[in-house]
């Protein structure tokens, strides 16, 4: 009988459409998830100069008792610091839209460099800490020399 018999390599519809749904959804399991992170800041914000904003790994970060002047000139070291995920200039009146995958991360930091240290005025928020899970969005909102508003859009 011609024909009755299968190759070895010949799938039947329901086996093909069974393997694309395990592909596609190894593609969505496998995955990791990133938060997207949006910094908006207005013209005002730093005295219309650029200013860098960091994000980096908490693990080993001494978040409560790292100071501004240290944390600072972490991006600028000569022996690069493994815990530093990126760093972006941030200009005044533009948004800065990244996203950060959390693979392999304990949480994140971000940091945001103005050109008046908070020495000069300690209670200024310059930093937000993203514990773990992450969230889908962080939307941060500059005002002239802090952290002026965060808001957190969980999964």
């Amino acid at each position: 009988m011609r024909g009755s018999r299968r190759s070895a390599t010949t799938a039947s519809y329901p086996q093909v459409m069974g393997l694309a749904l395990l592909v596609g959804l190894g593609g969505v399991v496998g995955c990791t998830s990133a938060t997207r992170i949006v910094v908006r800041s207005s013209q005002d914000t730093n005295a219309g100069s650029t200013l860098y904003m960091m994000v980096r790994d908490m693990a080993g970060a001494k978040v409560a008792t790292e100071r501004y002047q240290d944390a600072a000139l972490r991006p600028f070291a000569v022996e690069p610091d493994p815990s530093i995920i990126l760093t972006q200039p941030v200009i005044p009146g533009e948004t800065v839209t990244v996203k950060v995958d959390e693979a392999n991360t304990k949480g994140l930091i971000l940091y945001f460099f103005f050109s008046q240290p908070p020495a000069t005025q300690p209670d200024i928020r310059w930093r937000v800490p993203l514990p773990l899970p992450l969230p889908e969005e962080v939307l941060v909102d500059l005002g002239r020399n802090e952290i002026a508003r965060v808001q957190i859009r969980k999964r």
